[in-house]
């Protein structure tokens, strides 16, 4: 199930998180966000075609991604994050890439307050 709208970054802010953000590098992937102003924590998720081929291997990712962002605390934090995937990714099981994703984001928010 995706994201309610709310939570999910539009195009402009994607430009501006990339253009203004801080990145943070995972082993799987890698993380651009910046505070933003409003209570909650907005994403956008990006697996490019060059990393995955088939785009059902890539909603898979996708779906874990938020998942894991959905079911920890990281709403209620007032960032923007676009999470982009690399080529390390491709043969991880869901549980690796959910411990990467909750270290890496807990890194980010303890750092940033």
């Amino acid at each position: 199930m995706a994201l309610a709208k709310k939570y999910r970054l539009s195009k402009k802010d994607i430009e501006r998180v990339f253009k203004r953000g801080k990145t943070v590098q995972s082993s799987f992937f890698f993380i651009r966000f910046l505070k933003n102003e409003v209570n909650y924590l907005r994403v956008a998720t990006i697996i490019p075609s060059k990393v995955l081929k088939k785009a059902t291997a890539r909603n898979r990712i996708k779906r874990i991604f938020t998942e894991t962002i959905r079911s920890g605390q990281f709403l209620k934090k007032s960032f923007d994050v676009a999470v982009i995937a690399t080529a390390s990714i491709v043969e991880k099981q869901s549980k690796e890439i959910n411990r990467e994703i909750e270290q890496t984001l807990n890194k980010i928010f303890s750092q940033s307050r």
